[in-house]
């Protein structure tokens, strides 16, 4: 018999306060019978109400299916708690039993389900100066001895905390989170029954700069969306008699900005001063703030590992933390001082060749007074100062800023420097960890960990490039790493709130933007970059992935017309002649017109040997590439939800460009290039024709041997290299510029010490940007040999080789756990194999067969 386990609503685990009117339910499966033929939803209000008073029943559903299952009910209401279970029937017809119950709650649904203003705090903000914290109180008397639940919804311009009679609501943190907050705002809903008491209760707010205020962007731009921080709260008390009392942040409350936070910036840090209370003599100001209020429907933020550091005397004879691991997140300390006594923490990546403390991979070094970015001034940038209040110890964990580090130096410590005052805490978005690999090899073990660490680092609410000097959401970043970080971290929650923010931000012309939410205000110098073949794609690309990985045709679905809108930019920019020097950089013919002409492009960002300048030159070969590959998945998307006439549409137009394509960059079915890129990118994207296809492997595959299997691609081709290395016949060359040592390769920055993924591969520039480990992908489709092949089905075809004698994934996939595992013993591998109940998968194991399975555990030896 089968029961189901894992149940999801929304990818989520028991939501709360969610607004997807017919959300999605589903499961893996557990048992010792094989598959799923058929199951049962049931819902009701209570849990105890599952077996008599269901609210709907889905009745015998003749399916195997586990994932996307929608809610068949009347269409839920606000505020709305359901519990729902399933059963199984097995391959025997043999039904199991109800699996536990799950649950989830509604959030407010409408607009005017708000009763609650906004406020801000008294005072005229001006854009050239920066704030304390805001810090509101509301005192409020209430007889809540019939009280049956309360719930607190609340959203910011900013980044709040919130108390309710001197208790943290809560544990998520840097909430709200990011958002376009012009469009919407993100409201998060709390269950803050045992927080409250029958008569006098206190709810406190504390409000910072977060993005809506602080710095943003390499160049440090503040106030991109707004002046003046701004927060709404509602707070509802359901009595036994189904009344509802609601209290919300109005002019009642009292205001001050005197707290302990003088100073906050999502990338400078906080000025804190130890001594301070607020005073609450002000009253809350009224604000408008016209955006939709939701809910995210996303994983929360959270504070997650922690780590004490060992303490460092630097050649300079500074006192340096080490915590042996780069991370994003903050510092927790405690400190013993004189009132008054201000001590400095400054945060960092790295150590210099001498061993000092160093920011200066973070912080440009060019002083042309023409490009001085905000954020050179080193002084303050991720730097947390604290000043002590008392002559008593004193502890204190940042509430509105993350750093990006593993180092801190400390400057002014009062008191001896004692590791167990001091913790660093990982902070990222709460998704489960999903893959747990081991290999023979130390160095490529250590890979894995650093690109998860990476993502980790920069899966904040939103997935940013560093979590440092720019901490920006680059769509360019995403798109290439997506089809890693399906196996790293469970994000289908994550992205389905992403790909709405970088809609809700897209252009007029139809473009989406490289950075979403935007780092900058749109317009001048910036917009000149905007619409980068790679970057903007990812609007295509991103759903495309997404239904290809989870089987989730939804977000297609959802924002089809606006992935339309940017078909039709991306092919607005083919065939244009006004470029009066374009018939010496593009032979005049046919198939002109379907190349790229117009537009800035990134390219082959980070190419080993490659200038900084190289961006000003004309991007033709990468932007065609692009154009053909996006219009083709843009094609088999509009096919799939019965959108025949563009289907036609856009595959003609990228049949018609790849052979413009061919035209003028394949010469006689070869590459002419003595760049690496330029072979992984038409046999990656498959824009060529089979005879060609097998000159450009065969070029391809000299190249690198040629390099001595050093990496010779840059951002767009790196995710690719190593598995077209194998498509082309050859997983050994893969295996030897995986496992290469010298620069520049992946393992050379292993060897010098790195615990994340590097920007550049020299480390001069971040070393938290989890891109460039996009191959992992490679170790995990090929090395492991697990690939997702469709629902409930998987392709298991592992390739030992390398120096490695063993290796193993076990991938927690949306559709149960899969395990593939090989050892070499002499002349011996043998190959493990586990498949999860529910599922199939073909399995090809070299020199051995090709076998199709079901569930269960399976040996192979050669």
């Amino acid at each position: 018999m089968l029961r189901a386990i894992k149940l999801r609503t929304e990818y989520l685990e028991n939501p709360l306060g969610i607004d997807i009117r017919r959300p999605r339910f589903g499961w893996n499966l557990t048992g010792n019978s094989i598959k799923q033929t058929a199951f049962e939803i049931r819902a009701a209000h209570t849990e105890a109400e599952l077996e008599t008073c269901i609210v709907w029943s889905s009745g015998k559903i003749m399916s195997d299916h586990m994932q996307h299952h929608v809610y068949g009910g009347d269409e839920l209401k606000s505020r709305e708690k359901v519990y729902w279970q399933v059963k199984i029937w097995d391959e025997n017809d043999e039904p199991g039993e109800w699996s536990e119950a799950a649950v989830f709650e509604m959030g407010l649904l409408e607009q005017s389900d708000w009763k609650a203003q906004w406020i801000t705090g008294d005072y005229e903000a001006k854009v050239s100066e920066r704030y304390p914290a805001d810090e509101f109180r509301k005192v409020f008397n209430e007889d809540l001895e019939d009280m049956v639940s309360a719930r607190l919804y609340i959203s910011a311009c900013g980044i709040y905390e919130t108390y309710l009679n001197g208790k943290r609501v809560g544990n998520q943190v840097m909430t709200p989170g990011l958002s376009c907050y012009d469009v919407r705002n993100h409201y998060q809903t709390y269950d803050v029954t045992s927080l409250l008491k029958s008569g006098e209760n206190i709810w406190d707010i504390s409000l910072g700069d977060g993005w809506f205020r602080g710095k943003m962007g390499v160049f440090g731009s503040t106030c991109v969306y707004g002046d003046t921080t701004c927060v709404i709260g509602q707070l509802e008390i359901e009595k036994k008699n189904g009344t509802i009392v609601t209290v919300g942040t109005d002019t009642n409350f009292a205001w001050s900005n005197d707290g302990p936070v003088r100073f906050n910036d999502m990338k400078d840090g906080e000025t804190v001063s130890g001594r301070s209370v607020p005073s609450y003599l002000g009253k809350a100001k009224l604000t408008k703030w016209d955006s939709i209020l939701c809910s995210a429907n996303n994983v929360p933020v959270l504070e997650q590992e922690t780590f004490v550091p060992e303490v460092l005397k630097t050649p300079d004879g500074s006192t340096v933390l080490d915590f042996g691991q780069n991370l994003a997140g903050y510092m927790a300390f405690s400190i013993h001082g004189t009132k008054g006594h201000t001590a400095r923490m400054q945060m960092g990546e790295m150590l210099d060749e001498e061993g000092n403390f160093t920011v200066r991979n973070l912080i440009t070094e060019d002083t042309s007074p023409d490009f001085i970015p905000d954020y050179c001034d080193d002084t303050r940038f991720q730097t947390v100062v604290y000043i002590c209040g008392s002559s008593e110890r004193e502890y204190w964990k940042p509430k509105f800023c993350v750093q990006g580090f593993r180092y801190v130096k400390l400057e002014n410590w009062p008191e001896e420097v004692k590791p167990e005052h001091f913790q660093a805490i990982a902070v990222y978005s709460d998704m489960d960890v999903t893959a747990k690999f081991s290999c023979s090899s130390s160095d490529v073990e250590q890979l894995v960990k650093n690109t998860l660490w990476s993502m980790k680092g920069n899966f904040l609410d939103v997935p940013t490039d560093c979590p440092t000097r720019e901490r920006a959401p680059w769509l360019g970043d995403a798109q290439l790493f997506f089809d890693t970080g399906c196996y790293l971290m469970d994000f289908t929650a994550f992205f389905q709130k992403w790909m709405r923010d970088v809609f809700d931000d897209q252009a007029p012309d139809g473009k989406v933007y490289n950075i979403v939410p935007r780092g900058a205000a749109h317009g001048g110098m910036n917009e000149f970059v905007e619409g980068s073949s790679g970057w903007t794609d990812a609007g295509i690309l991103i759903p495309y992935r997404y239904w290809k990985h989870f089987g989730d045709i939804q977000m297609i679905q959802d924002h089809y017309n606006s992935m339309k809108r940017l078909a039709e930019f991306m092919i607005s920019r083919m065939g244009d002649t006004s470029d009066p020097e374009l018939d010496q950089k593009l032979v005049p013919s046919e198939y002109r017109r379907y190349i790229v002409t117009t537009g800035f492009h990134f390219g082959e960002w980070n190419e080993p040997g490659s200038s900084p300048t190289d961006v000003v030159f004309p991007k033709f070969e990468e932007a065609t590439a692009y154009l053909i590959y996006s219009l083709r998945c843009m094609s088999e998307m509009a096919e799939a939800i019965g959108e025949k006439a563009d289907a036609e549409r856009y595959g003609d137009i990228s049949k018609k460009a790849k052979r413009a394509y061919q035209f003028y960059f394949i010469k006689n079915d070869r590459v002419e290039s003595k760049r690496m890129c330029q072979y992984v990118r038409p046999l990656a994207l498959k824009l060529i024709n089979d005879q060609s296809a097998k000159n450009v492997q065969d070029g391809l595959k000299n190249m690198v041997e040629e390099s001595n299997y050093h990496v010779g691609t840059g951002f767009l081709s790196t995710p690719f290299v190593l598995n077209m290395l194998s498509e082309a016949g050859d997983t050994e060359a893969a295996y030897k510029m995986l496992e290469n040592e010298e620069y520049p390769s992946w393992i050379y920055e292993i060897k010098q010490g790195a615990t994340t993924v590097w920007e550049n591969w020299d480390g001069v520039a971040s070393r938290n940007h989890y891109s460039n480990g996009a191959c992992c992908d490679w170790i995990f489709n090929t090395v492991c040999g697990i690939r997702v092949a469709g629902e409930n089905r998987f392709e298991i075809a592992p390739v030992p080789g390398g120096s490695l004698t063993e290796a193993s994934l076990e991938y927690q996939s949306l559709y149960g756990k899969v395990c593939c595992a090989w050892e070499k013993d002499g002349e011996q591998i043998r190959y493990t194999v586990e498949i999860p109940v529910g599922c199939e998968a073909k399995i090809r194991i070299e020199k051995c067969g090709t076998y199709e399975r079901e569930a269960g555990k399976y040996t192979f030896v050669i």
